[in-house]
C-alpha cells in the first residue's frame, strides 16, 4: 500500500490498514449521505513523515499542519482505496497518527444547511391574470394552480335566472414549484451534476409541489386595528355616459354609497337581522363627513380584503360574454378586469318539438332579413320562421320530429347561410337581463398611519353600457390583511412564493420518501446517481461472482424479516378540511397503504412512516358555474379558527397539462377559453393517475416503488460470506459508470448451498493483503 499527502509519498508502518468498506443504509437520503467514511493511520517518524506532518513533533516549528487544508490518498497496485482530506490528530516521537476523510456528500451538507427560499431559481412577474394564464402553457417553473379553499358555501338569493357568477381573482390561484427545477437546481448550486433516468421521466417532470407566500403572525395587529366591517342595505344605481357607477357616498349621482357601512358589532341590517362577525378593535374604522376611513394608532403596512357581491344589468353580445359591469377599480394599481360569462346554454343541437326558443344574431346589421330552417320529418330546409331584427322568439310544431336547425340570411333575391355568429335560447332568454357577481380581492400592502390613513371612496365599477343598473347587495364586506400574501398586481420573485421555513434536504427526504429513491455520491466528479430502490439495484452491470467465495471462512444467512414490523404503513402527513372529512367517511387516510409481512418472526405491532412534508389532496366539481365538470384542488380547513387563508399545508400534485371542458363550459378568467389548467394529487379514469401509495380507482399507487423490497424483506434472507477482491475491483464498486461491477450491480454469488442472485448490502474493512473480504449480500426474490 502507498500514502501520499498533498502529492508527495510517506513511508508506512508495519502494522496492517484496513480500508473502511462500504453500507447500503448511507444510500437512503440526504442526512444519511452526509455521513462519509473516515480511515486513522499511524505514520512512523521517519526524515520524509517529519517533513510531510510540518515537524509537528517539533515545538518552535515554524507552522502548523492543521492550520491549512491537506489531502490524502492511500492506494494499493495503483488503486484509489481512499482519498479525501487529512488531520493530525496527535505526534510522539514514535510516530503521527493520522485521519483520513472521505467526507459525506458536499451537497447533501449544503442541503441541510441552506433555507429552501434560497434557492436561486431564476423567475419573475407581476401577480395579474396574464402571469396567472401565461404560466399554464409556457416552461415556467412556477405555476398558478385554481385553488377552491375550504368552507361554508353562502347560499345565492338571486332572484336571477342564473346563480350568482363567482369569478376567480387571482387570490384564487396559488403557486405551484416545478419540482424536477428545484432539484436540479439544489445539485447545481452545490456544483454537482446528476445522472437519474427517474429525475428526467414524463412522470416525475410533471411534479409540482404548493409553493408559500411570507407570513407571520398577525394577531397582535389584528386585535390592535383589525375590523370587519359590512353593508346593512342593498344599494341600486345607473351607469354614466362613461357606463361607470361609483362607491363614493359624495358623489350627486350613479353611486351606490360607501362600499360597507359598519363594523360595528350587533348592527342590524335592513332586513331587521343582526349582521354576525363584525368587529372594530380599537375603533380603526369610522366615518369622516360621510366617508369610510381605517386610521390605524400607528403606521403600519396593510393590505385589504374585499367580498363583492352585485347584480348588474347584462346585455347578451356573443355565445361567450354578456356586456355589463365588468370592470372593479379599488385604487391605484388595482384594477380588475374580467369578462362577463354568457351562461345561458346554445339548444341547436338539441331542439324538441312543442317548445319555445330565441333565436339571436349577435352580428346582427340594421336592415337585415333571416330565415330560420331546419330539418322536419326528414324534410331538409324546411322554413321554421323569417326575421328582420336581432333577436325572435319562434316555436317548434307540436307533433313530429325536428332537428339541425340553420340560420339563413337574404342575400338580393336569394337565402344563402348566415357566416356571422347566432344562437339558439330557451324562449324565456331575452336579450338583456341581469347577472349576480361575487367575487374576493385582496389589494397590494400599502403604508398606512394615523397622519395618512385610508379612505375607501375611490371605489369604482365600470365597462357596462350608459343606463345600466347596479345593484350592491348587503353580503359585501371589508376587511385588513396585515403582512398578507402579495396581492394583485404585486411584482414579485421566485422567494417570494417560496417561503416555506424548511431545509432544503426537507424536499428531498419527502421525495425519497414518496419514491422510495436511493442517492449515491462521487465525490471525485461530483456525481450524484439517483433511482428508486428497484431501478437503482440493478442498474450496474450483473456480475459473476459466483467463484470468489472463501469457503475457508464462514457462510451465515439470516433472515431479514426480524429486523421489520409486522405491518407498515406508508402515508402522508395529516390532511386538512376536505381530506379531514374523506379520511374520516372511509375511516382510513387518504393515499396510506400497508404491508403485512405474514410473519411470526417480524417485530409486532405497527410502524407508521409518515412523509415529512406533504399531505394529500381532494379535487372536486361544482365549484366554480362557468365549469361545473372542472376539478379544482380543494386547501385549507373551514372549522380551523387560525386559517389565515393565505398558504396552506404543502402537497405535491401532478400537472395534466391543459383539459378540455364539455360542451357550453368554460373558464372564464383570465383565459375565457374552453379547457382549464388541470393539477391533481389523484385523478380518476382512463387517463388517471394517483399519488396515493395505495392503488385506488384503478390507478396504481406509489407502493410500487416499495413492493420489490418489502416482499424481499418478508420472504428472504441476508447472507455474509467472504470474497477475493483486488484493490481494482474494490475500488471500481464506487465508481459507477465504468463497465466493472459497483454497488449497483446484481451479484450471483456461491453460498455453498448453490449459486443466487443478490444485491450488496455491505461490504466490511478491507485489507488488500488479506486473501478475502466480508461481504453482505440481500438475496433476490428472482433467483
Amino acid at each position: 500500500m502507498e500514502l501520499t499527502i498533498d502529492g508527495q509519498p510517506c513511508d508506512l508502518g508495519t502494522k496492517a490498514i484496513a480500508v473502511p468498506g462500504y453500507n447500503a443504509a448511507k444510500l437512503a437520503g440526504p442526512e444519511a449521505c452526509r455521513e462519509g467514511r473516515s480511515l486513522k493511520v499511524t505514520i512512523p517518524a521517519t526524515p520524509r513523515n517529519d517533513a510531510v506532518a510540518a515537524f509537528a513533533g517539533d515545538p518552535h516549528a515554524a507552522g502548523r499542519f492543521n492550520e491549512t487544508l491537506h489531502t490524502a490518498e492511500l492506494t494499493a497496485e495503483g488503486s484509489t482505496l481512499i482519498g479525501g482530506t487529512v488531520r493530525l490528530l496527535a505526534s510522539s516521537e514514535a510516530g503521527y497518527t493520522l485521519e483520513i476523510r472521505d467526507g459525506g456528500a458536499g451537497w447533501a451538507e449544503n442541503a441541510a444547511r441552506r433555507m429552501f427560499s434560497a434557492l436561486g431559481v431564476a423567475w419573475q412577474g407581476e401577480l395579474t391574470p396574464t402571469t396567472v394564464f401565461e404560466s399554464w402553457t409556457n416552461a415556467s417553473p412556477v405555476k398558478f394552480f385554481p385553488i377552491h379553499r375550504d368552507e361554508y358555501e353562502q347560499q345565492n338569493s338571486s332572484q336571477d335566472l342564473l346563480p350568482a357568477e363567482r369569478l376567480l381573482s387571482v387570490d384564487d390561484y396559488h403557486p405551484f414549484l416545478h419540482i424536477a427545477t428545484l432539484v436540479g437546481q439544489l445539485f447545481s448550486e452545490a456544483g454537482y451534476s446528476v445522472k437519474s433516468r427517474f429525475l428526467e421521466s414524463a412522470f416525475f417532470r410533471s411534479l409540482y409541489m404548493s409553493g408559500a407566500y411570507s407570513s407571520r403572525d398577525t394577531t397582535a395587529a389584528a386585535n390592535r386595528m383589525g375590523f370587519a366591517a359590512r353593508r346593512l342595505a342593498p344599494a341600486t344605481a345607473t351607469a354614466n355616459e362613461l357606463g361607470r357607477v361609483t362607491a363614493n357616498p359624495k358623489a350627486i349621482a350613479n353611486t351606490v354609497g360607501n362600499i360597507v357601512d359598519t363594523a360595528t358589532p350587533q348592527s342590524v341590517d335592513t332586513d331587521g337581522q343582526a349582521v354576525s362577525g363584525l368587529y372594530n378593535n380599537g375603533n380603526c374604522f369610522s366615518t369622516d363627513n360621510g366617508k369610510i376611513v381605517f386610521t390605524p394608532p400607528t403606521e403600519v403596512n396593510v393590505g385589504f380584503e374585499y367580498y363583492l357581491k352585485y347584480t348588474t344589468s347584462h346585455r347578451i353580445v356573443s355565445r361567450t360574454r354578456l356586456k355589463g359591469f365588468d370592470t372593479i377599480y379599488l385604487g391605484p394599481g388595482s384594477e380588475f378586469r374580467f369578462e362577463l360569462a354568457n351562461r345561458y346554454r346554445d339548444l341547436r343541437d338539441a331542439i324538441v318539438p312543442n317548445f319555445t326558443y330565441r333565436a339571436l344574431v349577435f352580428d346582427h346589421v340594421a336592415g337585415s332579413q333571416y330565415r330560420l330552417v331546419y330539418v322536419r320529418n326528414g324534410t331538409a330546409g324546411t322554413v321554421w320562421t323569417d326575421f328582420a331584427a336581432r333577436s325572435a322568439q319562434v316555436t317548434t310544431p307540436a307533433s313530429g320530429t325536428v332537428a339541425q336547425p340553420a340560420l339563413l340570411v337574404r342575400s338580393g333575391s336569394q337565402w344563402a347561410p348566415y357566416a356571422g355568429d347566432w344562437a339558439l335560447y330557451n324562449g324565456y332568454v331575452d336579450e338583456t337581463g341581469e347577472t349576480t357577481v361575487e367575487v374576493r380581492l385582496r389589494t397590494v400592502a400599502e403604508s398606512v398611519s394615523p397622519q395618512s390613513p385610508k379612505y375607501f371612496n375611490l371605489i369604482y365599477f365600470t365597462g357596462a353600457e350608459e343606463g345600466m343598473k347596479l345593484t350592491l347587495h348587503k353580503e359585501c364586506a371589508l376587511r385588513p390583511r396585515f403582512l398578507s400574501g402579495p396581492g394583485f398586481g404585486s411584482r414579485i420573485i421566485f422567494a417570494d412564493v417560496a417561503q416555506h421555513r424548511i431545509r432544503q434536504a426537507e424536499l428531498l427526504e419527502a421525495l425519497a420518501h414518496l419514491f422510495n429513491l436511493r442517492f449515491y455520491t462521487e465525490e471525485a466528479t461530483r456525481t450524484v446517481w439517483i433511482e428508486p430502490e428497484g431501478e437503482f439495484f440493478g442498474a450496474g452491470p450483473e456480475a459473476d461472482w459466483s467463484r470468489r467465495t472463501d469457503f475457508s471462512q464462514p457462510v451465515e444467512r439470516r433472515e431479514i424479516v426480524p429486523e421489520v414490523h409486522e405491518v407498515r404503513t406508508w402515508r402522508y402527513q395529516d390532511g386538512d378540511g376536505a381530506v379531514t372529512r374523506f379520511d374520516a367517511g372511509e375511516e382510513s387516510p387518504l393515499g396510506a397503504w400497508s404491508f403485512d409481512t405474514g410473519s411470526y418472526a417480524a417485530l409486532q405491532g405497527e410502524k407508521v412512516v409518515r412523509n415529512p412534508l406533504f399531505a394529500p389532496s381532494l379535487s372536486t366539481a361544482g365549484h366554480y358555474l362557468n365549469a361545473p365538470s372542472a376539478l379544482i384542488l380543494r386547501v385549507g380547513d373551514r372549522d380551523d379558527a387560525e386559517e389565515e387563508g393565505t398558504n396552506f399545508t404543502p402537497r405535491i400534485v401532478r400537472y395534466a397539462g391543459m383539459r378540455p371542458l364539455p360542451a357550453g363550459e368554460r373558464w372564464g378568467y383570465p383565459s375565457g377559453q374552453a379547457e382549464y389548467p388541470l393539477a391533481a394529487f389523484h385523478l380518476a379514469g382512463d387517463e388517471g393517475f394517483t399519488l396515493c401509495f395505495e392503488d385506488r380507482d384503478g390507478q396504481a399507487g406509489l407502493h410500487r416503488y416499495y413492493d420489490r423490497q418489502v416482499r424481499r424483506e418478508a420472504a428472504r434472507e441476508r447472507i455474509t460470506l467472504s470474497l477475493r477482491l483486488a484493490p481494482h475491483e474494490f475500488e471500481a464498486l464506487f465508481t459507477p459508470g465504468t463497465g466493472a461491477p459497483d454497488i449497483r450491480s446484481v451479484f450471483r454469488i456461491d453460498t455453498g448451498a448453490g449459486v443466487v442472485r443478490a444485491t450488496l448490502h455491505a461490504v466490511g474493512d478491507y485489507d488488500p493483503e488479506k486473501a478475502s473480504v466480508r461481504c453482505t449480500f440481500n438475496r433476490l426474490t428472482e433467483d
